[in-house]
């Protein structure tokens, strides 16, 4: 009795140090997502922001969108969420800078809550403290992979275009995925929000359409091959949403204007070639990035650590990971090319982030199926000292806290807020001060500082572009960019 007694205690004890454990696992990516979090009160509006804040400002937010629709570009969405910073400042008369930050922050919220809830449909039978590590993991890992978090995160006119469709195609394909692993079927309220973000991504850029419908014929496709029930009606109508939004795009007036400047670049040859060279190369060095390969790591450890489910079929999941990959590079390259194409440029960091979220989000996938098929294997080969892997034993939780560590201090984006991190709060004084300097001198030639100190995390232009549309907010007759005052070493 006093045997069982003490094994009884012992494993109590084992539990509540796994439990530790997993709380420090989880506070890596929630530090690393809250510190960037809060850096967007830091964040300063830019070049485009002034253009569509002056628009909003005098005219409010629909004709705006009417006059960028008409003479520039059709992406509604976008062009709407832009313009809240200047809705806000306008409404609660405050500064633009007040209320730029509170937009990012806001956003930067809604992107960690988006990334979360793609993860709540990928484990609905992981719990506790083990599915935060998921939850907050996963958005650490593409914020931590992004060769731009200026764009991801600090930018509106960079992360309106991209996140939010971004965010909605990994939420649709994983809905997608959940369905035909789990045997189930799409019902009225999937298909209705689906229909709706579908609609509204697509409004976003010029290619996310395309994608959301590879995606929903990929779906179809793979019902059929697998002998489920196709609901074709509920497929057709989240297609048909991405396509009315897209024909709202593509069918803007301003679309030719902006075609128009880029002259005889339409080289399909060249596109052809050149996007699929850019592509491989960006490829090649995500799959080098230390927070995505820790990020993996942690997939494929919990998805072989939970238990088994009872209608697994590891031949239906290996096809399943082969055909997430083979839509994931169609549609990666797709973006490159038609950027390629249209523009006669290399595909840029801001859209670049879009793929990325979709490649993070796929790899997630692969790994959590792949884990799943091989998981005895697997199990052998991870067991530590002839014991078997488990999500009780505090071994593998402080083993993911030290991978979800040194991945995110060694990531692209920890590695720069560290280099940056001093000239942060510099940068933010001299925003302030240029804010006040123009606010205070309406109808007149002001002189204007450019910065000093540029993070590159924060900033990625100064006052010399579109330098009449910031005049044209703050009621200056005219801007004159000056060098900064040289009281200091940078």
């Amino acid at each position: 009795m006093s045997s069982e007694f003490a094994e009884k205690v012992e494993r109590s004890r084992g539990q509540a140090f796994a439990r530790s454990a997993w709380i420090l696992a989880c506070l890596g990516p929630l530090i690393f997502l809250t510190v960037l979090i809060f850096l967007a009160l830091y964040g300063a509006p830019e070049h485009d922001d002034f253009c569509l804040a002056y628009q909003n400002v005098r005219e409010g937010f629909l004709q705006t969108v009417l006059s960028f629709y008409t003479g520039l570009s059709g992406r509604i969405l976008a062009l709407l969420i832009i313009q809240v910073p200047a809705a806000i400042a306008k409404t609660a008369g405050s500064s633009i800078l007040s209320a730029y930050a509170a937009t990012l922050m806001a956003f930067a919220v809604l992107f960690v809550a988006g990334s979360a809830f793609a993860m709540i449909r990928m484990w609905p039978n992981v719990r506790g403290l083990p599915f935060l590590v998921l939850m907050f993991g996963f958005p650490a890992a593409i914020a931590g992979s992004t060769a731009s978090v200026h764009d991801l995160l600090y930018w509106l006119p960079g992360l309106a275009c991209y996140v939010p469709p971004g965010l909605v195609t990994i939420l649709i394909l994983g809905e997608c995925v959940y369905a035909i692993d789990r045997e189930r079927q799409f019902s009225i309220q999937v298909t209705a929000w689906a229909a709706v973000g579908g609609f509204l991504a697509a409004t976003c850029n010029e290619f996310t359409a395309v994608w959301l419908v590879a995606i929903v014929a990929a779906s179809l496709l793979a019902r059929h091959v697998f002998d489920q029930r196709l609901q074709v009606g509920h497929h057709v109508v989240i297609a048909a949403a991405a396509a009315v939004g897209w024909l709202i795009v593509a069918a803007a007036p301003g679309n030719g204007q902006r075609i128009a400047t880029v002259g005889d670049s339409w080289d399909v040859g060249f596109a052809i070639t050149e996007s699929f060279m850019f592509s491989l190369t960006d490829f090649s060095i995500l799959l080098l990035s230390p927070s995505l390969i820790g990020w993996l790591v942690v997939v494929v450890t919990i998805s072989t650590a939970i238990p088994a489910r009872q209608n697994q079929n590891p031949s239906r999941e290996k096809w399943l990971a082969a055909g997430i990959v083979a839509l994931l590079l169609g549609a990666c390259y797709f973006e490159y090319f038609l950027h390629q194409l249209i523009t006669g440029a290399r595909l840029v960091e801001r859209a670049q982030n879009q793929a990325l979220i979709l490649i993070v989000f796929s790899f997630t996938l692969c790994a959590s199926l792949l884990g799943r098929v091989y998981r005895t294997q697997l199990r052998r080969k991870l067991a530590l000292g002839g014991a078997s892997i488990s999500l009780d034993k505090p071994v593998w939780p402080l083993l993911l806290t030290a991978i979800i560590a040194v991945s995110l201090y060694f990531s692209t984006t920890g590695s720069r807020i560290r280099r940056e991190m001093a000239t942060f709060r510099p940068f933010w004084q001299e925003a302030v001060a240029r804010d006040r300097l123009l606010a205070s001198r309406p109808d007149q030639v002001v002189d204007v500082p450019q910065h000093r100190w540029k993070p590159a995390t924060l900033i990625s232009a100064d006052i010399t572009s579109n330098i009449g549309c910031v005049a044209r907010y703050y009621h200056n007759k005219e801007l004159i960019p000056v060098d900064p005052p040289n009281d200091g070493s940078r």
